[in-house]
C-alpha cells in the first residue's frame, strides 16, 4: 500500500544533481539524466519528519544554489565541514541527511575508482565552534574553491509559546501511551506545523538560518 504523506511534504522543490559515478557505471540510459532528491526522500532516510530533517535538507538546499547558481550540482564534488562532533546532539543524524543528498561521506564512503570519484572522508566531523550559538557547516564546491559557511539557529525558528508548551505536554504523553486519539492528532498536527512553518513559511528565516559565501 502506498504512503499518504501530508500535502506540504510533497510540495517542497527537489533537490536536483548530476550524478557522474551513476552516469559512468551504466545506471542511466541517458547521459542528461539528472538525479531528483525530494525531502520526501530524505524524511525516508530518517524515518520521521523533525526540525532537525527539515533543517538539513534546507540547508543542503541553499548551499547548493549558492554554490552552483544557475548549474545543476554535481554529487559527489562536495566536501562538508560539521563543526560537532557525530555523537554530539543532532549532528550525526544531520550528516547523514547531508551525505543522502551530495554524496559526501565520513570514512565509512566509497573509496572511489583509482583516483576519480571517492566520496569518502568528503564529510568530516570537527570539535570546534565556529560560533558558540549555532550548528555550523561549511560546503565546499571542489572544483572551483568555492564554500559557504551556513549556521543554523533551531532555537530561534519562531513558534508560538503555547503552542510550544502545549506540543511539549502532548508528546509526553504520546511517549507514555497516555494520550487518546484526539490528543494524538493534536500533537501531531502542532508538530507538522512547526516543520510546514520552516520549510514552507520560511518565517524569519534570516534569522535562524545564515548563510556566508566564500572564495577561498
Amino acid at each position: 500500500m502506498s504512503v499518504a504523506f501530508r500535502d506540504f511534504i510533497q510540495l517542497v522543490e527537489p533537490i536536483k544533481l548530476k550524478e557522474p559515478l551513476a552516469k559512468t557505471l551504466g545506471a542511466f540510459t541517458s547521459d542528461e539524466a539528472v538525479l531528483e532528491y525530494s525531502f520526501i526522500d530524505a524524511v525516508k532516510l530518517a524515518g520521521h519528519v523533525c526540525p532537525t530533517v527539515t533543517g538539513a535538507y534546507m540547508i543542503c538546499q541553499e548551499a547548493l544554489t549558492r554554490l552552483y547558481e544557475g548549474e545543476i550540482p554535481v554529487r559527489g564534488e562536495i566536501t562538508i565541514t560539521v563543526y560537532g562532533e557525530p555523537d554530539e546532539s543532532v549532528y550525526g543524524v544531520m550528516g547523514q541527511v547531508f551525505s543522502f543528498l551530495t554524496g559526501a561521506a565520513p570514512q565509512t564512503g566509497f573509496k572511489g575508482l583509482w583516483n576519480k570519484f571517492k566520496r569518502k572522508d568528503l564529510l568530516k566531523y570537527v570539535s570546534e565552534k565556529t560560533d558558540s550559538e549555532a550548528m555550523s557547516f561549511i560546503f565546499e564546491r571542489m572544483d572551483k574553491q568555492q564554500s559557504v559557511l551556513i549556521s543554523f539557529y533551531p532555537y530561534k525558528i519562531p513558534f508560538l509559546t503555547d503552542k510550544a508548551m502545549r506540543m511539549k505536554e502532548l508528546l509526553e504523553k504520546v511517549i507514555w501511551e497516555a494520550a487518546n486519539d484526539q490528543e494524538q492528532r493534536e500533537f501531531q498536527d502542532l508538530w507538522m506545523e512547526r516543520v510546514k512553518l520552516m520549510i514552507v513559511g520560511r518565517k524569519d528565516i534570516d534569522s535562524w538560518l545564515k548563510i556566508d559565501e566564500r572564495r577561498n
